[in-house]
């Protein structure tokens, strides 16, 4: 039995409690986040409680301004992302970093939703930016990539330091040593030599987060760098009865630009792991492809492949897929960050207990 009107029911079909007007204005004022409705000539229209607190200025103060001189200072229309991207393209764009000023004359860093606004014609009316204030989480990020910096670089010296030592012990320099004596310092050095590669690639990892390293790019030769890899890691494989394969198109393959210390690292990275996952008997195969406007580089194996709920995180950094490995977890996402430093792609195809394929790109048309 359907219920009974009663105190506070409303039948379904009957209007709404508020009016559109009057939902508008609720929901205006209600708003977590910053709100800006400006017209076609860029004059702001609308601005909501949240962004009267988030910017100082009171609705009365900015209506009827310019949106880029009050909130940027600025006449140039690419200073905001709500021009070059609504106006200029009439592209929304979500959680866009920006700058705006505030009343006080400081600048806070915001993540800006935004889209443009068309009549029932198409023609365009304006645009609506949507704004949060981000300043304090940009801060605490610059000073955990500070902080992992300097502790990676106060790690190294006395790691380095140390091992030097170590070497001298075990060349007898401070006098002979028993078998056990040398026995021990030779698995402390080899150790240290592992704590000193996880602090490399933490080094490196806090570079390319802060970009700072920049690709210093000059004719490569990939097949050559890669016959080279690959018969270092022939012994490897060898002693793992694993099947090593090289493949590529007879066709003259062109000489692209690139670091070669960063390609050799991704190289060896993908190398490296797909050897480490093939089981005793398997097959590592490398294709080299000249396609139109890249050259692509495969890595296949017949390993134990990747459970697919990890698919996803392969390239983060500190994913781990084999929780017994050893290493920092940091070695795909730091050729991830290599290959888009050098405008090309990355990518991975993996069929657990059957093996993985992966895959970078680079373009041919990348010059200095």
């Amino acid at each position: 039995m359907p219920p009974k009107d009663g105190p506070g029911s409303r039948p379904v079909g009957m209007n709404p409690v508020f009016s559109i007007p009057q939902l508008y204005e609720a929901i205006l004022k209600n708003l977590p986040v910053g709100f800006s409705l400006v017209d076609q000539e860029g004059i702001i229209l609308e601005f909501n409680p949240a962004a009267e607190q988030l910017m100082g200025y009171s609705r009365d103060e900015i209506l009827g301004k310019s949106h880029l001189q009050i909130l940027h200072g600025s006449s140039d229309p690419h200073s905001c992302p709500l021009f070059s991207q609504a106006f200029e393209r009439h592209t929304s764009s979500i959680a866009t970093e920006g700058i705006l000023k505030k009343k006080s004359g400081e600048d806070i860093t915001l993540s800006l939703t935004i889209f443009p606004l068309f009549d029932d014609a198409g023609n365009f009316l304006g645009g609506v930016e949507l704004f949060r204030d981000i300043s304090e989480i940009k801060q605490k990020e610059r000073e955990r990539k500070n902080f992992l910096s300097m502790l990676v670089h106060d790690m190294k010296n006395p790691i380095v330091i140390g091992e030097g030592f170590l070497n001298r012990l075990l060349a007898e320099r401070a006098g002979p040593l028993t078998e056990k004596q040398k026995e021990y310092l030779s698995i402390i050095r080899d150790e240290t030599a592992k704590l000193q590669r996880i602090v490399a690639d933490f080094l490196d990892f806090s570079r390319f987060e802060q970009k700072e390293y920049h690709p210093t790019p000059a004719p490569f030769n990939l097949e050559e760098a890669l016959d080279r890899r690959i018969e270092a890691m022939r012994v490897v494989a060898d002693k793992k009865d694993l099947h090593l394969f090289l493949e590529y198109d007879q066709e003259s393959l062109p000489i692209i630009f690139a670091d070669a210390a960063m390609i050799d690292r991704v190289i060896s990275n993908l190398l490296d792991n797909a050897v480490k996952y093939t089981e005793p008997g398997g097959a590592v195969t490398v294709r080299l492809v000249n396609r139109s406007e890249d050259v692509l580089v495969e890595f296949s194996d017949t390993g134990i492949g990747i459970q697919p709920e990890d698919l996803p995180c392969v390239f983060d950094a500190f994913c781990r897929i084999d929780k017994k490995a050893e290493g920092s977890g940091l070695g795909l996402s730091i050729a991830k960050a290599i290959v888009t430093a050098h405008g090309g792609t990355i990518a991975v195809e993996s069929t657990f207990g059957k093996g993985s394929i992966f895959r970078f790109t680079l373009p041919k048309d990348r010059t200095p």
